[in-house]
């Protein structure tokens, strides 16, 4: 008889032994017996016979790679997870998938002179951040690479955020790659998926392009990794184990020596910084077509100010069209009274109700609780105003200064499908619609080909986040949305903001930001230090305090962690639950992971490298 320390997927419990009649792989997936049901778990590792009866395990003739195997521990490990929560994002290979591929080669595009040198670049190193402006044909570079990894038998990960998975990116690859590539991301019906899948155990799909879960898929023999867009937050997983897809593509490829591209028009600037001490940058600069830009400072926060309408009505007279970026969806942010000044807060989360005329209701954009439309403030009874506009509302009121125009909404209530997005963009495409109004998913790697005038509302409350990165992301959407005007023809980009001198500073070069930035945050933030954040919460707000002091306690004293802050979260109360929270900070991530070691098994979550404070 042989014994197995076995980790249960998506179980709480801790890694538990079981005994199998014959030896095992570590590894293999196997079914297990526990508390009359049963789960499937992973062979961690063999053990000796221990002093206690053992129940039998199944084998099930599925398995983790190596590679896989030691992502999962790395991962465990790095980011403070279980076992199980680790393993359970993964997808085992069958024991009869394909391992070995052909050679295969496809018709592509040449490249231009600058594409060549980046090209050249990018193969004579292991890992290279290719810092290309937008519309400078990083795409065109990506397709190359693909090509090259297929010719020499091998696969590929491309990697994009959610939301940049565009009708048109898939249509560009799929024109160059046919059927040898797949598209994976939370919008594919479950049936495609288990097509997918079928045909990655068949070895007919050779390159995966998807969202971050797309990086867990049982694909052999990777040659080459793109990650795409690299700066962008939805890499960062939210749940357990809240890793950054990004980062372990960079692990993966160190331990297992695949090459490895960053790609983005605005790094990251913890990228752009490993990157400038290893001296793997390729800075792809101008566009593609040659065109030129113009910036228009609107110095005032009025949403319909006359330079806004007039330059709006000369795009439509001249037959072109435009974006409106606005932080904000539905109709208002947030009810404000008149009277005490409060606003309609949700029952369950410490943060006030959005406002959506279109199914008459007030939303928690957080718990996604919904109430009818108050008329008047139920803490005094006084008159209610909106306050801060969203793209439903501004698109609406846009409508009666521009009667002609034709207008639509893209955000995440408007867009809840892929055949909407679809849909949305090839009427846009088409000129079916002059003029669309979105949140930040106008700016991920669409290609719109009209547009001529692209226009940024609301930025400053951006800009003035509590978020230690509130400079960086919002003049990387701001540099985003530039490039989504004017790719093949010269373009006008209107921003509004008080802070002008910061935009006009930086808006053109934004490597010169990135070298500032690294100025202010020396010693205090990444990527000069390590953070954590410990998040504590209960549905009583008293239990949450007493647990956070039980859990600041139980910290061990290290000269190198410092303990930056703690209290009530900066949203208090979510879902019902009274949150509170621990940043801790350090040179070292050794140090760190040492001091976070001492909370295991306690009633607490651990986001390393935290990229949201709320």
């Amino acid at each position: 008889m042989f014994y197995y320390l076995i980790a249960l997927f998506k179980q709480k419990s801790p890694p538990l032994t079981y005994e199998s009649i014959a030896p095992l792989n570590i590894g293999e997936v196997v079914e297990v017996p526990l508390l009359k049901r049963n789960l499937r778990g992973v062979v961690l590792k063999a053990i000796p016979k221990p002093n206690f009866e053992c129940k039998p395990l199944k084998p099930l003739k599925e398995y983790f790679s190596p590679s896989q195997f030691q992502l999962a521990e790395f991962i465990a490990s790095y980011y403070c997870s279980s076992y199980a929560s680790s393993f359970g994002i993964f997808m085992p290979f069958m024991q009869d998938s394909i391992q070995d591929f052909p050679s295969l080669s496809f018709e592509v595009k040449p490249l231009n002179e600058e594409q060549t040198q980046a090209l050249n670049f990018i193969n004579s190193r292991q890992s290279s951040l290719l810092f290309g402006d937008t519309g400078s044909g990083k795409t065109e570079i990506y397709i190359h690479l693909l090509n090259q990894t297929l010719q020499k038998g091998k696969n590929a990960i491309f990697l994009m955020p959610e939301i940049a998975l565009t009708p048109q990116m898939e249509k560009r690859l799929k024109a160059v790659f046919g059927e040898c590539i797949a598209f994976w991301h939370s919008k594919v019906t479950k049936s495609k998926k288990q097509a997918i899948l079928q045909k990655l155990k068949q070895g007919e799909i050779r390159i995966l392009a998807g969202s971050r879960s797309s990086f867990f898929l049982p694909l052999s023999k990777i040659g080459l990794i793109i990650v795409d867009e690299e700066h962008d937050d939805a890499y960062k997983s939210s749940s357990s184990p809240r890793l950054n897809t990004r980062d372990i593509a960079l692990f993966l490829a160190q331990k297992n020596h695949i090459k490895i591209l960053l790609g983005s028009a605005t790094p990251s600037l913890n990228i752009y910084y490993k990157a400038l001490q290893k001296q793997n940058i390729f800075r792809l600069k101008g566009s593609f077509y040659k065109s030129q830009k113009e910036f228009i400072f609107c110095e005032s926060h009025d949403y319909f100010h006359p330079l806004i309408i007039d330059n709006l009505a000369k795009n439509l007279a001249d037959n072109k069209q435009a974006i409106v970026f606005l932080p904000t969806r539905a109709n208002f942010k947030h009810l404000l009274c008149s009277h005490c000044g409060e606003t309609i807060q949700c029952p369950y989360c410490s943060v006030s109700m959005s406002l959506h005329k279109k199914d008459s209701s007030l939303k928690c954009h957080y718990c996604h609780f919904t109430s009818p439309i108050l008329s008047t403030c139920p803490t005094c009874g006084g008159d209610l105003q909106s306050l801060r506009i969203g793209t439903q509302e501004f698109a609406k009121e846009l409508s009666t200064y521009l009667p002609n125009a034709k207008i639509a909404c893209f955000d995440r209530d408007s867009i809840t499908t892929q055949k909407q997005l679809t849909q949305t963009l090839e009427s846009f495409n088409q000129h079916k619609i002059d003029i669309l109004v979105g949140t930040q998913m106008l700016t991920k790697g669409h290609d719109y080909h009209n547009v001529a005038l692209s226009i940024a509302l609301g930025l400053d409350y951006l800009l003035k986040g509590s978020d230690y990165r509130a400079r960086e992301k919002t003049l990387a959407l701001m540099v985003q949305l530039a490039g989504r005007s004017g790719r093949k023809e010269n373009g006008k980009v209107i921003v509004q903001t008080l802070q002008k001198d910061f935009f006009q500073r930086y808006l053109q070069d934004y490597e010169e930001f990135l070298k500032n930035e690294l100025k202010m945050r020396k010693n205090l933030y990444p990527p000069f230090v390590r953070l954590a954040l410990i998040k504590i919460s209960h549905k009583d707000k008293e239990k949450a305090h007493l647990l956070m002091q039980k859990t600041l306690k139980a910290l061990p004293p290290h000269k190198k962690v410092e303990i930056v802050g703690y209290g009530d979260a900066p949203i208090e109360k979510i879902a019902n639950k009274w949150r509170c929270v621990i940043l801790l900070r350090s040179l070292e991530s050794k140090a760190l992971h040492f001091v976070l070691k001492s909370l295991e098994g306690f009633a607490c979550e651990i986001d390393i490298d935290p990229l949201d404070f709320n």
